[in-house]
């Protein structure tokens, strides 16, 4: 989106690089993942949540108003050899699941944290639904891995949209790598760092390098952003929200034979979904057409 807006304002004439872009957010980046605490990221994240209702909100809007006028874009409606990347992508909708443990732990009222993240869950499934059922609708076979890619590249709401999100998401990234860092900090450091100092700068230095991992997987996987998506999906977040929690839930808790039962279901369905879906993630890889580049398409 960075690319997208500069591109368009430059009229293409000074191109810069993906590694550039990637790397120059780094300067943002980084310094967020330096926060010890996940109560400091409540003012971030409230922004970057506006920011991206805000662009939803333009997106959903464009998408009705295209689908009025013009009618439904040509569009497939089942690709079996591509279809394995959905259930990876759609499993990569519990990247927030994570946060959840961190979240309560961080909250002085506890009690009605289960309610509010029912409903949350609930918003956040009918915002899926809505926003890749109607953009693909308008854009049909045509429609980007980052949709506000198909959005007209001359508009001045659009630019203002992509500018939006891509701060949106910049501002999230780092509350996204929090429990990460943070189960890997408590195995690798003993000591606490208030108390060292030199612990403290090797923690900031720990923290710099997964941001710089992170940032060149980006670089990798930029023009292949559909099976990225989908392999971490399917790699990290099947067993995340399937296989781990059906495994504890069956060794701690199940009491009775239909648990036990269904436990394992999950766990079964958890291990063929990750071993096929990861599998078809690769060998596909480099079969996507690259992004839209507005230098390449035009107005």
């Amino acid at each position: 989106n960075w690319r997208n807006v500069f591109n368009t304002l430059s009229a293409c004439k000074m191109q810069l690089s993906t590694e550039f872009w990637v790397l120059i957010q780094m300067a943002v980046f980084i310094p967020l993942a330096l926060i010890r605490q996940i109560r400091y990221f409540a003012p971030v994240a409230l922004v970057a949540n506006l920011l991206i209702i805000v662009s939803l909100g333009y997106l959903l809007g464009f998408d009705m108003w295209s689908i009025s006028t013009t009618g439904p874009a040509p569009f497939v409606n089942y690709n079996p050899a591509r279809f394995p990347l959905l259930v990876g992508t759609a499993v990569y909708s519990f990247e927030g699941v994570t946060l959840v443990i961190p979240i309560l732990d961080s909250l002085k009222e506890k009690r009605d944290f289960g309610r509010v993240l029912t409903m949350a869950i609930m918003l956040c499934l009918g915002l899926f639904l809505a926003v890749g059922s109607l953009s693909y609708l308008t854009f049909g076979e045509k429609v980007e891995a980052v949709v506000l890619l198909n959005l007209p590249n001359q508009s001045a709401w659009t630019m203002l949209v992509q500018i939006l999100y891509s701060v949106a998401i910049l501002f999230s990234m780092p509350l996204q790598l929090f429990p990460a860092v943070k189960i890997m900090e408590a195995m690798m450091f003993t000591r606490s760092g208030r108390e060292h100092k030199s612990i403290k700068w090797q923690k900031n230095i720990f923290r710099t390098a997964m941001a710089l991992l992170i940032a060149l997987i980006a670089v990798f996987g930029a023009d292949q952003l559909d099976n990225v998506v989908s392999l971490v999906g399917s790699f990290c977040l099947v067993p995340l929200s399937f296989i781990y929690p059906a495994s504890m839930h069956l060794k701690l808790m199940a009491d009775t034979r239909w648990m036990r039962v269904k436990d394992s279901v999950l766990i079964i369905i958890g291990v063929v979904a990750m071993v096929y879906v990861t599998f078809i993630s690769v060998a596909t890889w480099g079969t996507s057409d690259p992004p839209l580049d507005v230098c390449l398409s035009g107005p």
